[in-house]
């Protein structure tokens, strides 16, 4: 790690998609290095590469937000090697596209593996991290959301992906919660919808490129003491929740 090196960058579900985006555009701005999580250890080695190739200051590390061990064992890496956390960005998650042909005990398991890493991810994976973030004198959080998790919004949307959307508007609360709670420490806590995407998350349907889903997060974790907190934002600014 570079010794001009003052932010630390953690990102889950960074070996592919938006969070790469992210991972790349971060590690392109000078002092920022790159904690690139994955759950599989090879795609986040394979993915880390790629940026390292180009000189990016990024490095691989295992996590999977459904996993207590898991979370554990990274906060301990993280803890050891760097001792705080400047940045957390919740990126990990699923989306099962036939989700509404399910019915019966797979309809109920489709709703628990969604809300397992889109919701209750999320929320321990930052749990897990507020005391690396509490040593940063400059904590900032980013969940990643999406519109169609917006309750103001839903009669813009047709009835359709009721479980993805459903833990996309939960997150929302437990933006809510971290951004109150922190608030008065100068914390900066918000959430961002990168829009309709062409990802794996989509089977690559998605209108716009990850490239572009990254930017307003990167926004987001680069805010200044004057930044906003308490947001859910995209790339053309304020969501209604």
């Amino acid at each position: 790690m570079s010794a001009s090196v003052s932010k630390i960058v953690l990102i889950t579900g960074a070996n592919q998609g938006i969070g790469f985006e992210i991972a790349k555009s971060l590690s392109s701005k000078p002092g920022y290095h790159v904690l690139l999580g994955s759950r599989n250890a090879q795609r986040g080695i394979d993915a880390a590469k790629k940026l390292q190739e180009k000189g990016l200051e990024v490095e691989p590390i295992i996590i999977d937000v459904t996993s207590d061990e898991s979370l554990a064992t990274a906060t301990k890496q993280v803890t050891s090697k760097f001792g705080r956390l400047d940045v957390l960005i919740n990126n990990a998650g699923i989306c099962l596209n036939d989700e509404e042909t399910f019915s019966g005990p797979a309809l109920r398991a489709a709703y628990h593996d969604t809300f397992a890493a889109n919701t209750f991810g999320a929320a321990l994976t930052t749990e897990a991290f507020v005391p690396l973030l509490s040593a940063s004198p400059t904590p900032r959080i980013v969940f990643i959301s999406s519109t169609t998790g917006s309750l103001a919004n839903d009669s813009n949307f047709p009835a359709f992906l009721p479980i993805y959307r459903s833990s996309k508007s939960a997150l929302n609360m437990i933006l809510v919660h971290y951004a109150t709670k922190y608030k008065a420490k100068g914390w900066k806590v918000n959430a961002s919808c990168p829009g309709h995407c062409g990802t794996n998350l989509n089977k690559f349907e998605g209108k716009n490129t990850p490239e572009s889903g990254a930017v307003n997060a990167v926004r987001l974790a680069m805010l200044g003491e004057d930044g906003e907190t308490g947001t859910f934002s995209n790339s053309e600014g304020t969501i209604p929740w």
